[in-house]
């Protein structure tokens, strides 16, 4: 027996392990299950315990706490124990719970086997040991019952023992006890965040029967334990440090954070020989700082970074425990003999921990720990057999920089490194053939419905070959471009496939563009004819789109375009500062076509909304498949797509069956007492949110909602993702992409061409039949965009600039490479929008980002250093940007600054200025009192979209963050409040609540406006800038 020691106080180990016992939603046991040769009478195993508390006092004590923490460990009289539980087989197991409390911290549970043999479950409280105690009982308890002998080993270190020792290390008995807690406040002084696995690797979700923690093992083999062997010697380290070391490299690259937070739980009887055999709360759960550049090689970093752990095993003593730490760690642990396992969770709070597992002679193999749903099914046991191929490569890839590590390419994860399919089988046809074809097939078939143009695909057929008669007399022909300068309407779909016809490229220009950005593309254009909607008698180039497309009893046939030929030419944003047309062919848009048509099943649709600008080809999916398909084309107006209610009479009162839109636009559209759903929803131009799923799921269950992705380069779209009836719990809750278009090729891959690791941030780059030709007069924009495919002989590959990382569910998109941004699914270039700010004379120096809008949706921000002796008057900007720039161009937001943040090599810190953002962006004087009701509840909407807690009468809407979905959602609220139809342009002349609630009530022929608005104002959950006398107490906003 022991020396009974006195009470004492629990140790900081003890202290953490009883706030992680508690916090559970279930006090736990650690569970060993140990296999046994024999079947031991539970007398038997009754002694073998009595045994184990003669040997360790930890387990004779009573664990006392106050509710807020452990104060006491008590001894407790005699050497008994509740007796070992028998379950007979084939009774249900229920294991015991334990009292520490009252000293019941050691139980078993013994359960004999027919085929000979038995199972014993050993329990032990986490508040008397921790898990690696736990499997030294374990083993202690099997051969006191296989193989009894007298018990005379010389007795191990007592935890009494232990935390009186360690109290006086603590409180600096030898003169450290400051310098110790000077050196845990260093360590926990400015911790980077925690380091997180990133969300595609999670599981989707957990199933309701899963256990609470899942475990994995990998072996680790001779070469192993040799490389580890030589990379320490190499560092002046241990084969245990080396190998953390490489654990959290390998976290590194997969979650792509350059510095984080972690956890190192150590136990310290690897440290103290005296220890050995000692069983108790050992293991403590230090923090640890990681950082990381990718210049530096491996070796650099951890001949810096393997100190820390010497740092900290000098200063455990002196630990104590904190707020939780970071949730993913590392360890060292004995490696558990043959038959004995811990079936109990390995490592409650802590979602991710690996193993080092010691069998006595070195690592021998590595185990990996998870909280149920932290980890996919198959991404463990990748993680594990990727950390041993980095350890095999030990120590030649010391010399290595962290991107250029590399693992063996395998298949657990069944992800692809190429994402391609097969090319359609039309894809040889072109638009124009594909519309011959149903005009000689179905002539009476509805080809095109349009408030300006109503035609068959005869009707059609005839108008574009009339039209490209017209046009190759006006000088069109191939190599020749065609600027259309037209609305959304039939005679632009007309009009962009006679010049086509004629062999032409058309140029679409869009109408809301200001003169500065139109005059920018013609100018590199140089369109040989523009169609507008009116003709100009001084300008020859000129033509109208009606005396254009008029019909003729007869006309030439058109003549056959080529493959190669150009199509169209887009513009979108540019770093320079200028718009670069990029050029697509009718190959591209051929392959295109055929495949989306073919992925998502398009042949079920008969009637596709137009609801995009041609401008940009979000709206091409619907405009091409229409007509390749043989349905019917209807386009939808301006007001259409401005109001809620307009779009729902739009897709009902047309029977639209297939629209494709950006989701944030959506979203705004419905907004209205009966929204409309067509059956078919593609959504692309920006991230899908599953919120968005969510709700058009709940207006039509039946919809086929699919998301979609593709940049300009690429011909519309590369991948696609159909949604299941049941929205899964999607990566940072956001839709993947897990197809491919046809025989186009996807890859993510590094800086080298190098594929990624599945689950690893890289590059997306597309190969295939749907590359532009490149950009137009621009051959060193070309050769920077599109490179030379490494793995297919003679293609190229367009560098797309965002960041993805492959994942069993499919691709998860990550953000940009550079700079570059979607606002409301227009490509957006912050260095454009910098170059016309910084051609104002206010402004010294730009910057532009983007930031969180009102709702959560991405819009630009401005932050301006001003020229000497001005100052920056954002509304005064924001006008000169409107005629400068498209309107998703002109930030919402402007941030003066009296420098911009910088990096140490002198470029502007991007992520610096997102936390410049003001918090609240609502003015700071009290509100001046609204005019009456009316304006009061303008106010209050306002202010419920901007989410503010106020909006001033006069304060302008776009000023403080409002744009042009923030306008169709007002203007849908409004509506359903005061019953009166606005239209969105009234906000736009009318952009302050004060003139925008006098222009409402010129529109609204009802007399009781001012008793709806005192209606609508109980239902506000706004406040409005100040609630009018005339407004009741008791109808709060």
């Amino acid at each position: 027996m022991p020396e009974m020691h006195d009470a004492w106080t629990p140790t900081p180990e003890q202290q953490a392990a009883w706030l992680q016992w508690r916090s559970a939603p279930v006090p736990h046991a650690h569970a060993a299950r140990i296999a046994l040769r024999c079947q031991p009478e539970p007398a038997a195993v009754d002694a073998a315990l009595a045994v184990l508390r003669g040997r360790h006092d930890v387990l004779c004590m009573a664990y006392v706490d106050d509710g807020s923490q452990l104060v006491a460990c008590v001894p407790q009289s005699g050497n008994g124990g509740a007796a070992t539980v028998f379950v007979a087989e084939g009774d249900a197991l229920v294991l015991p719970a334990l009292n520490p409390a009252e000293g019941d911290v050691l139980r078993a549970c013994l359960c004999p086997l027919a085929t000979g043999g038995a199972t014993l479950w050993l329990l032990v409280s986490p508040l008397a040991a921790d898990r690696n105690s736990v499997l030294r009982l374990a083993e202690t308890v099997r051969a006191a019952l296989e193989a009894p002998a007298a018990d005379d080993a010389e007795l191990p270190l007592q935890y009494a023992q232990y935390a009186d020792w360690q109290q006086g290390a603590r409180l600096g008995e030898d003169g450290t006890g400051n310098a110790g807690r000077d050196y845990w406040q260093a360590q926990a002084a400015g911790l980077p965040t925690p380091l997180r696995m990133p969300d595609a690797l999670a599981a989707a979700s957990a199933p309701a029967t899963a256990t609470p923690a899942d475990s994995w093992r990998h072996t680790l083999h001779a070469a192993h334990r040799h490389a580890l062997a030589v990379a320490a010697r190499e560092l002046g380290a241990t084969p245990e440090r080396v190998l953390q070391a490489a654990w959290w490299t390998l976290l590194a690259r997969l979650c792509a954070q350059p510095a984080f937070s972690a956890t190192w739980l150590h136990d310290c009887r690897r440290d103290y020989d005296v220890m050995a055999g000692a069983a108790g709360v050992f293991v403590k759960a230090l923090p640890l700082r990681v950082q990381w550049e990718d210049e530096t090689s491996l070796r650099s970093h951890w001949q810096a970074w393997l100190p820390t752990l010497d740092g900290h095993a000098a200063w455990q003593e002196a630990w104590l425990p904190g707020d939780a730490g970071p949730r993913i760690g590392f360890a060292v642990a004995p490696l558990p003999a043959d038959g004995i396992a811990l079936a109990s969770p390995a490592w409650p709070g802590f979602d991710l921990v690996c193993e080092a597992l010691d069998d006595g002679q070195g690592m021998a193999a590595l185990a990996l720990h998870a909280h149920a749903g932290a980890l996919h099914p198959r991404v463990a046991p990748w993680l594990l057999s990727h950390l041993a191929a980095l350890i095999g490569t030990l120590p030649a890839a010391l010399d290595a920089s962290l991107p250029s590590l590399w693992w063996p390419a395998d298949d657990t994860l069944r992800v692809p490194q190429c994402w391609t399919s097969e090319k359609p089988a039309n894809a040889g046809d072109s638009l124009l053939d594909r519309i011959a074809m149903h005009a000689h097939r179905t002539p009476t078939a509805p080809a095109l419905d349009a408030a300006d143009l109503v035609l068959d695909f005869a009707g059609l057929q005839r108008t574009v070959h009339a039209a490209a008669q017209r046009l190759r007399a006006l000088g069109v022909g191939p190599g020749t471009r065609v600027a259309l300068a037209l609305p959304r309407s039939g005679g632009l779909v007309a009009s962009l496939l006679a010049v086509w016809a004629a062999g032409g490229a058309y140029v679409p220009l869009d109408p809301a563009w200001p003169q500065a950005r139109r005059r920018s593309v013609l100018a590199q254009a140089a369109p040989v004819v523009t169609i507008a909607q009116q003709a100009s008698p001084d300008d020859d180039s000129l033509v109208s789109a009606d005396a254009l497309l008029a019909t003729v009893a007869a006309a030439e046939d058109a003549v056959t375009v080529t493959p190669d030929a150009a199509a169209y030419v887009l513009f979108t944003s540019g770093s320079t500062g200028e718009p670069k047309g990029v050029v697509i062919g009718h190959a591209q848009i051929s392959h295109y076509t055929a495949a989306v048509c073919d992925a998502l099943s398009l042949s079920s649709c008969q009637r596709f909304g137009l609801t995009s600008s041609v401008a940009a080809d979000l709206g091409n999916t619907t405009l091409f498949a229409a007509l390749w398909q043989g349905g019917c084309l209807v386009v939808a107006s301006d007001d259409d797509m401005a109001h809620p209610a307009a779009f729902a009479r739009y897709l009902r009162g047309r029977a639209v069956d297939a629209i494709k839109i950006v989701p944030s636009h959506l979203a705004a559209l419905l907004e209205t007492e009966s929204p409309a759903v067509p059956s078919t929803v593609i959504l692309g131009g920006e991230p899908l949110p599953a919120s968005l799923v969510d709700t058009l799921r709940s207006h039509a269950p039946a919809c086929r909602i699919f998301n979609h992705y593709g940049p300009t380069e690429t011909t519309v779209g590369v991948m696609v993702h159909a949604l299941g009836a049941d929205v899964p719990a999607w990566p940072a809750g956001m839709a993947p992409l897990s197809r491919a278009l046809g025989a186009t090729r996807v890859r993510v891959l590094d800086d080298a061409l190098r594929p990624v690791p599945a689950g690893v941030a890289g590059q997306l780059y597309v190969g295939g039949p749907q590359l532009a030709h490149g950009y137009l007069g621009r051959a060193d924009l070309d050769a920077a965009a599109f490179v030379d495919d490494p793995f297919v002989a003679g293609e190229r590959l367009y560098r797309t600039g965002d960041l993805a990382r492959a994942t069993p569910a499919g691709l998860q998109l990550l953000g940009r490479a550079d700079q570059q941004v979607k606002i409301r699914g227009i490509r957006v270039e912050p260095a454009e929008v910098e170059a016309a700010l910084l051609a104002q004379p206010a402004v010294a120096q730009a910057a532009v980002s983007a930031v969180a809008g009102p709702a959560g949706e991405a819009v630009l921000c401005a932050f301006l250093v001003p020229a000497a002796g001005c100052t920056i008057d954002a509304a005064a900007l924001r006008h000169t940007l409107a005629a400068m720039l498209p309107d998703a161009m002109v930030p919402a937001r402007f941030v003066p600054l009296p420098a911009l943040p910088r990096l140490p090599n002198g470029k502007t810190d991007r992520v610096a200025l997102r936390e410049l953002v003001p918090a609240d962006r609502a003015p700071a004087p009290a509100a001046a009192p609204a005019a009456d009701a009316v304006e009061a509840l303008v106010c209050a909407l306002m202010a419920e979209l901007l989410e503010q807690s106020q909006v001033d009468a006069h304060a302008d809407f776009f000023a403080l963050g409002g744009h042009s979905l923030l306008v169709i959602k007002l203007v849908a609220r409004l509506r359903r409040r005061l019953q009166v139809e606005i239209a969105p342009g009234v906000v736009f002349d009318h952009p302050t609540a004060h003139a925008l609630a006098a222009a409402v009530r010129q529109e609204a022929a009802d007399s009781d406006l001012d008793a709806l608005a005192h209606t609508a104002l109980a239902a506000v959950p706004q406040a409005p800038a100040a609630v009018p006398a005339a407004v009741p107490a008791a109808a709060p906003v």
